[in-house]
């Protein structure tokens, strides 16, 4: 990992600091494999260090408020130091970020792009997005996390994440699971990853709940959920086939869907698989409001262009917008009455850089 011993000194600065009567906020990127292994994590190594330590976890997404919500919550329960996990801040919510920073001390650990407007200091760590948070806080807890216990759970985010992109990465995952080949679908390892995704997917609206079910290791309840999800994925993938809109000769895909779970992340990695060297962007409402989430990936290799300033040109000019996320897979959200607006912005720059 680049900057692995910095990281870490900078890590463990910040870790040190924090009084063994200190109560501590924990925030991560809900809905997310590697938030939700990151926050087993850091709880692991938080327990260990200060046994009796109150740890308080919150799992959210990039919603307007979500950061600025928990203000008075941390204020009241005298919460004063906060990890912030696998959450791209810096571009979704940089103002409420900003304004945390000033008033707690916080440690923010990610593997998304980085704003070019954040204040870089030893409580910024920023790894590559092939290094995903949940692989980064797995390695800084050497001696501190049970390491036979959850080397399994390490894997499967570091799967989920594509970080076998890196060959220290696969050399790392193939140490555990030898028979582990990327792109393969038999892998017990990439199926255990599906089950895993399944259950975050499943408690995507109460993500505390998967979170307990992994630390007991529920394997049946989730075998269950996994049952249930996959039947929906293949639903939606079969209608995917016949509704998909498609530009360019299959080269950009555009595919609204409706569903309980949510599930346009999985959606579009799975057809950005199945469909190489082709832009997979899944629509899907977010319930109780009038806006829309993207979900956009490609899994080519080299990449003709980032999903990431794909999205950003698709909400030029938006209110109540953002987008941001990795190269290859990337995220947003806007206003319904503009998903035709979108749209044509995606479909000018694909062509453009298709040109």
């Amino acid at each position: 990992m680049d900057n692995f011993v910095k990281h870490k000194a900078n890590f463990f600065s910040f870790l040190n600091s924090i009084g063994k009567n200190d109560k501590v906020g924990i925030i991560a990127h809900g809905n997310c494999l590697d938030g939700m292994a990151s926050t087993v994590f850091m709880v692991e190594i938080l327990k260990k260090k200060y046994p009796s330590i109150a740890v308080d976890i919150n799992f959210i997404s990039y919603t307007a408020g979500s950061l600025d919500k928990l203000w008075d919550k941390y204020s009241k329960d005298g919460i004063k130091k906060v990890f912030v996990l696998d959450l791209n801040v810096d571009v979704g919510l940089f103002d409420e970020f900003e304004k945390m920073r000033k008033r707690f001390d916080v440690l923010l650990v990610d593997h998304h792009p980085l704003n070019p407007n954040l204040i870089i200091d030893e409580k910024i760590i920023k790894t590559p997005s092939v290094d995903c948070t949940s692989l980064v806080i797995y390695q800084f807890g050497d001696g501190l996390i049970d390491y036979k216990k959850w080397s399994w759970l390490v894997c499967c985010a570091s799967v989920s994440e594509f970080s076998w992109k890196k060959e220290e990465n696969l050399k790392f995952i193939q140490k555990h699971y030898p028979a582990y080949v990327p792109g393969d679908e038999n892998s017990e390892l990439l199926k255990l990853v599906k089950k895993i995704n399944s259950l975050v997917v499943y408690y995507s609206k109460d993500s505390l709940k998967a979170y307990e079910i992994i630390l007991n290791k529920d394997f049946d309840k989730i075998e269950k959920i996994h049952a249930e999800i996959d039947a929906e994925i293949d639903r939606i993938l079969k209608d995917f086939e016949k509704n998909a809109e498609n530009n360019f000769d299959g080269k950009l895909y555009f595919y609204f869907f409706k569903s309980r779970f949510s599930l346009g992340s999985n959606i579009s990695t799975i057809l950005s698989i199945m469909k190489k060297n082709s832009t997979i962007v899944i629509f899907s409402e977010i319930e109780g409001t009038d806006m829309i989430k993207a979900s956009a990936r490609n899994n080519g290799e080299p990449l003709r262009y980032s999903m990431n300033d794909m999205l950003k040109s698709g909400v030029v000019g938006f209110e109540k917008s953002m987008a941001g996320g990795h190269a290859p897979a990337s995220g947003g959200s806007f206003l319904s009455k503009d998903l035709n607006k979108f749209k044509e912005q995606v479909k000018e720059f694909v062509k453009d850089k298709l040109n």
